[in-house]
């Protein structure tokens, strides 16, 4: 019987989190910091420094987002802008070009 509630808990803590199933592996080569988030996404964001690397979690079964808002962007300092997607989803490498 214990184990029973035992694998009920365990089952009810794995479907609170969004499982990551794919990253999107973002590379900076601007030469700049940039500031990389989910296109519509107010609160999180990473800073990556000229030739750093970063991995942006892609929830399974889909975007984090939907529509035009299923974009990572990436801005410098100095203003320039790069995009990636829609849609994001798909997973894969993204380098941010050196000037």
């Amino acid at each position: 019987m214990k184990r029973i509630i035992w694998l009920a808990v365990i089952l009810a803590l794995a479907a609170c989190r969004p499982r990551v199933s794919r990253w999107v592996d973002v590379e900076n080569r601007t030469g700049e910091i940039v500031t990389v988030k989910w296109l519509g996404d107010t609160i999180h964001d990473r800073q990556l420094a000229p030739g750093e690397s970063v991995q942006i979690p892609v929830v399974s079964g889909g975007c984090l987002r939907n529509g035009a808002e299923d974009m990572i962007v990436a801005e410098t300092a100095s203003g320039r802008r790069f995009t990636f997607g829609p849609p994001a989803c798909e997973g894969g490498k993204w380098t941010l070009p050196a000037r």
